[in-house]
């Protein structure tokens, strides 16, 4: 019988600074922390640094004045008019810089988080 084998990696957090990136995948997913409620949850791919690495963070599926989303899609898409629908698949394949930092979760292992996300020159 073939064996069926898995090898064991220590997670190594992506080191805290700009990175240039581009949005891979955007998922709509229950919320772990509202019932009945979605997230949207953006892979972004690092294209420098650490090339390759994968990243996610995950937004409120609201746009509105103060919701983060609403500032991905304005820096990455355009402005945004009161009432527009806004196809979120439209942020698919945009390059972008994403800032990153290292934290401690409760278990005191460390991991990346994407703190923000700009618009790219020519992206």
């Amino acid at each position: 019988m073939e064996a069926l084998t898995v090898k064991y990696r220590e997670y190594k957090p992506v080191k805290p600074g700009s990175y240039k990136a581009k949005i891979k995948a955007v998922e709509r997913k229950p919320s772990a922390f509202k019932e009945g409620e979605h997230v949207l949850v953006v892979e972004f791919e690092l294209l420098n640094g650490e090339a390759g690495r994968v990243l996610r963070k995950t937004y409120g599926m609201s746009l509105g004045p103060r919701a983060k989303l609403t500032s991905l899609v304005t820096r990455l898409i355009g402005p945004l008019r009161d009432g527009q629908t806004v196809n979120l698949r439209d942020l698919l394949g945009k390059e972008c810089e994403v800032v990153v930092t290292v934290e401690s979760g409760q278990d005191g292992k460390q991991f990346a988080k994407i703190v923000d996300v700009f618009s790219s020159e020519g992206g």
